[in-house]
């Protein structure tokens, strides 16, 4: 992560104006936005279904990677066989102020949570200790997917599962046609990711990267988009299941 990125996360007069800041347990405006202004929700809790389908679940121990004000952290801390959800952000203020405040509003397990302020590249992680690893809403936010899912793999234990949630919001389009050139030339003049980070991978991309680093790729599609005023792209939900023995 940049210098200014990191300042972007930690700008708490900017957070305030963003719909995930609360102050207080009956603030529902975040709970209103994952819930009814987008499906980020209904996306996130599909992705937790789909893995009873290709994985033996989510159990034991819960790694969430860019877990923000950790409302994806408190639903799977509310699951069954759930040993410890350990979430890392770069984000003081979300992790440690808010967080507290969201696990109370989804009824989440805050016992089993385990919060880390550090650039998760960074951060001194056991390797082969987790069983599950989740992004949700943030794997897009990092510029170099190889070396992100790279350092995954070796957190994961063998057969452990990746989940990628929430963030099939960019249409992929052919390399010669018109809008593929024209997002090949702004990449080229501005930059991939905007003032987020937000880097805006495509379908194949996210394939490409889990595979390339060990794991078998499936992926969920959904009917409906993660944002309505999207209506053109459906979610979807990306998976890897860690092959290393």
């Amino acid at each position: 992560m940049t210098k200014s990125e990191m300042e972007y996360w930690n700008d708490i007069e900017s957070e305030k104006q963003k719909a995930y800041w609360i102050e207080d347990e009956s603030d529902l405006k975040m709970l209103k936005f994952i819930r009814e202004q987008t499906n980020l929700e209904r996306c996130f809790a599909d992705s937790l279904h789909f893995a009873k389908d290709i994985s033996d679940g989510i159990y034991g121990n819960i790694i969430d990677i860019g877990a923000g004000v950790c409302w994806s952290s408190a639903m799977i801390s509310k699951m069954g066989n759930i040993e410890s959800v350990t979430s890392v952000d770069l984000s003081e203020h979300r992790l440690l102020k808010i967080a507290p405040l969201v696990f109370k509003q989804l009824g989440g397990d805050y016992e089993k949570f385990r919060p880390i302020v550090a650039d998760f590249l960074k951060s001194p992680l056991p390797n082969n200790h987790y069983n599950v690893a989740v992004f949700c809403q943030a794997l897009y936010m990092f510029p170099d997917l190889n070396m992100v899912l790279k350092r995954v793999s070796e957190l994961l234990v063998p057969g452990g599962l990746l989940i990628v949630a929430c963030e099939r919001i960019t249409p992929e389009y052919p390399i010669c046609s018109v809008k593929g050139i024209k997002r090949k030339a702004i990449h080229r003049l501005k930059g991939r990711a905007d003032s987020t980070g937000n880097n805006f991978y495509t379908d194949c991309e996210y394939r490409n990267s889990i595979k390339k680093n060990g794991f078998t790729y499936k992926f969920q599609p959904l009917d409906y988009p993660v944002y309505p005023n999207n209506p053109y792209l459906n979610a979807g939900n990306y998976f890897g299941i860690c092959c290393k023995k």
